[in-house]
């Protein structure tokens, strides 16, 4: 963790009030981008039917919430749309129901804003369609989102390092000091443009209502990025450490193919030098 004065740890924080997630909250994935830096996408097939050995690139994320214990997910679709509920049309490990984001080609809020009557006032998982996530991340952070204050969401975060490239283009996290053993870690700033660093966001968050009210402050044309990092000026957002389960983020041709690579077992996560994300 970075050296300096200890900010207060979540857990102690919380105390008696501490708010609980629950097991298995409504998980919702987003998937409503066209992916015009693969290029499958510039053939028309929308990023998360791009297929990856051979299966849709969404199955994957699929998978790793049925493995962790959703029985169903909530899909927002954007972009071709009707492509990617016919790759969805085979056996699926959870019940999927389709939400849809009429303004898709705008940023990422817009797609949030369409899962909100759908969360109403409970919390909910955030995932993305084009991120792979292993089943021990998923409950990892469900696990360690069980100590957050009340009022706050929570981003799994990897403070292992990864290539220089690959972690150039990620989201990243500014963690403030805090005590070893800290269940949930205070995030200071989070986005592309974070430095330094100590760690990358891997895609997934919990979130309790309280991203509404940031969402209705900043409004649906916002991106992800910039709603989080208005939690994280107030204090609302937290990290739980996922370090050593796997995740990636597939965006180009060659993460795709890294990706592939990967999955086959053919290929280890490369990590960047100095210890850096």
């Amino acid at each position: 963790m970075p050296a300096g004065k200890p900010a207060k740890p979540a857990d102690t924080m919380a105390g008696m009030d501490e708010v609980r997630f629950g097991e298995a909250p409504r998980a919702i994935v987003l998937a409503a981008g066209k992916g015009s830096r693969l290029a499958a996408s510039v053939d028309g097939l929308p990023k998360p039917a791009v297929p990856l050995n051979g299966r849709p690139l969404i199955v994957y994320t699929l998978e790793a919430l049925a493995g962790a214990g959703f029985p169903e997910a909530y899909v927002v679709l954007g972009y071709s749309a009707h492509l990617v509920e016919k790759a969805l049309q085979g056996p699926l490990p959870l019940a999927v129901r389709f939400l849809y984001n009429l303004e898709y080609d705008g940023p990422a809020g817009h797609s949030l804003a369409a899962a909100r009557r759908a969360c109403g006032d409970e919390p909910f998982l955030l995932v993305m369609a084009d991120h792979l996530l292993s089943v021990e991340l998923v409950r990892t952070l469900l696990e360690r989102a069980e100590f957050a204050p009340p009022g706050s969401c929570v981003v799994a975060a990897d403070f292992h390092p990864r290539a220089a490239a690959y972690a150039a283009e990620a989201t990243k996290l500014r963690i403030a000091p805090t005590p070893p053993g800290t269940r949930l870690l205070p995030v200071l700033a989070i986005g592309k443009e974070v430095t330094p660093a100590d760690a990358l966001d891997a895609g997934a968050f919990l979130c309790s209502p309280v991203v509404w009210e940031a969402l209705d402050e900043l409004g649906s044309g916002c991106e992800l990025n910039a709603l989080f990092a208005r939690l994280a000026e107030r204090g609302k957002l937290y990290a739980a450490d996922v370090s050593g389960s796997f995740w990636y983020d597939v965006d180009t041709d060659d993460d795709l193919a890294a990706a592939a690579a990967l999955l086959r077992g053919e290929q280890a996560l490369a990590p960047a030098p100095g210890g850096r994300p």
